[in-house]
């Protein structure tokens, strides 16, 4: 037979295991950069979430702000998303696209999007003119984090955000629509 301190013991840690739980049910996720490493320009912390219009939302607490470039906008418009199915449907048709996986190359080579090319997160900035302005170019990676932060970095490099558009759910979202074709990489990237 247990005694009373041992019984109140184990509920007070049951209690106390249930709380921190629902507190962690309840609290929004935030890393430096969607890749869990610092990206050039930013500093502080970053965390996306969705709004009732659709609109993705990526919220920042810069530490610092360095440069006189203006601010890239914080939030990616329903224009600028394009969906697994309608990514599918503009490959089908041959739409004169640009794809750009901002995965590591690592995780490029596992699969990607047909006629994607691999600029990682992390190079944009400094592979930034093999990204072509006069067409509409379509950025992926895992779930469309790092694509929003690469989105941002061109829109505030001076590409038409109308001309960007990123992958929503990205890979991820890709692989689940069933149909959409993965290639996979001979001999790396």
């Amino acid at each position: 037979m247990l005694s009373n301190v041992t019984r109140i013991m184990r509920a007070l840690s049951f209690g106390l295991l249930i709380a921190v739980f629902i507190a962690g049910c309840g609290t929004p996720r935030t890393t430096n950069s969607p890749s869990g490493t610092s990206s050039a320009g930013t500093a502080g912390k970053q965390e996306v979430s969705s709004g009732k219009s659709g609109n993705l939302t990526l919220n920042t607490s810069e530490n610092s702000t360095t440069g006189s470039e203006a601010s890239p906008p914080k939030t990616l418009t329903a224009e600028s998303m394009i969906s697994a199915s309608q990514l599918d449907e503009g490959i089908k048709t041959k739409k004169n696209w640009q794809i750009v996986d901002v995965r590591e190359r690592s995780e490029f080579a596992t699969g990607h999007v047909p006629q994607a090319i691999n600029i990682p997160l992390g190079s944009v900035e400094t592979q930034i003119t093999k990204i072509d302005k006069d067409r509409d170019v379509i950025l992926i990676c895992l779930t469309g984090v790092r694509a929003f932060s690469a989105w941002q970095t061109l829109v505030g490099k001076g590409y038409d955000p109308q001309h960007l558009k990123v992958l929503v759910g990205g890979m991820e979202q890709w692989k689940s629509l069933g149909s959409g074709e993965v290639t996979e990489s001979i001999g790396g990237c």
